[in-house]
Order: C-alpha cells, then sequence, then structure tokens
C-alpha cells in the first residue's frame, strides 16, 4: 500500500536534513566575534555638539562666523561694511533675490547705529527723503543663524526670512508696528 500523503513526508525528511543548516546564528565567525567585542568595549564619548538646552528650546551658541559681527554694536553699517561682509553678503543675496536686494539697498541709505540686543543684530535704514513709505529693516539672530529683513515699497510691506521662521526677533516685531502704525 503507497503512502497516502508522500508530501508532508518529503517535506519532514527535507526539514530535518535542513535542520542544522537554518539554525546556525549569522554572526558566529571568529573575527566577527572579535570585531562586536572591539566595538562593545570602545567606551570613547563622542564629541560635544554646540548645542546648549534652555528651559523649553535648544540655542546654539553664537555661530563663529557671526563673532565678528557681535562686535559692531553702535558703529554705522557703512562704517562697518556691513552689507559686504560675509556670510550676511551672500545670504541676504539668495534670501532677497536680484529685484528685491536692489529695492533693500535703495532704503537702507540713511541709518541709525547697530544695535546688538540679546544676540541679535538690527538696524533699520531710509531711502532718503522717504523716511515713511520707502524703509528696511535687517535683523541677525547670532543664536539661531537666521536672517531677517523687513521691506516697505510704496507702504506696502514685506518681511523675509530664512528657513521661512516667523519667530520674529523683539526688535523687527516693533519696527513692523511702528511701520504699520505710520501706514496711510
Amino acid at each position: 500500500m503507497q503512502n497516502a500523503h508522500p508530501l508532508p513526508a518529503r517535506l519532514l525528511l527535507l526539514a530535518i536534513c535542513l535542520g542544522g543548516l537554518v539554525t546556525q546564528p549569522a554572526c558566529n565567525s571568529r573575527v566577527q566575534q572579535e570585531r562586536a567585542i572591539l566595538l562593545a568595549d570602545d567606551l570613547t564619548p563622542p564629541e560635544m555638539d554646540t548645542m546648549k538646552t534652555a528651559t523649553d528650546t535648544i540655542h546654539a551658541e553664537i555661530v563663529s562666523s557671526w563673532t565678528t559681527f557681535a562686535t559692531l554694536d553702535g558703529r554705522y553699517p557703512e562704517d562697518a561694511d556691513l552689507l559686504n561682509k560675509e556670510p550676511l553678503k551672500s545670504r541676504l543675496a539668495k534670501l532677497l533675490g536680484p529685484k528685491n536686494q536692489q529695492d533693500f539697498l535703495e532704503r537702507f541709505k540713511v541709518t541709525p547705529p547697530l544695535e546688538i540686543d540679546n544676540n541679535v543684530l538690527f538696524d533699520e535704514g531710509y531711502e532718503p527723503g522717504e523716511r515713511d513709505a520707502e524703509a528696511a529693516a535687517i535683523a541677525v539672530d547670532m543664536e539661531d543663524d537666521i536672517i531677517y529683513v523687513g521691506l516697505a515699497v510704496d507702504h506696502k510691506l514685506r518681511i523675509f526670512s530664512e528657513r521661512g521662521d516667523t519667530h520674529y526677533p523683539k526688535q523687527l516685531r516693533a519696527w513692523i508696528s511702528k511701520f504699520k502704525s505710520l501706514r496711510p
């Protein structure tokens, strides 16, 4: 009499033959075991990053590229050659584009001295003779490494910021409020 179920018997035989192969651990070679031990014994801590924690958020230390800007408090932008210093020059061009950068430069001709408060560099400017209608402002958050620009053209206010950030520094918020109160 023939076996009624020949397939399960063959599978059982195949499973017994392959059983030893399937149950072997994947990392069994001597080299792999030694490497695993070496990696586990490496207790060198990772390099410290430049982040420091605050109460509700993380802030970076002043980015090294802004350190020279931190010394400009009280100086006039033109005397300090502010808009030609890197990284501000290239990042401002990228943020505004050619047309808006030209509008900004035209409106940043008459300026008070630069202010630095809470690691934010700020200044505002006006086109000569057009203080109320044609204005510009710049804020550089040197901790968070973000540039903000306010630009008023024909009483229309536009705000630009890197990474689309809308957490404007207080100096820029005050400038926006002042500008909005002057609008006709």
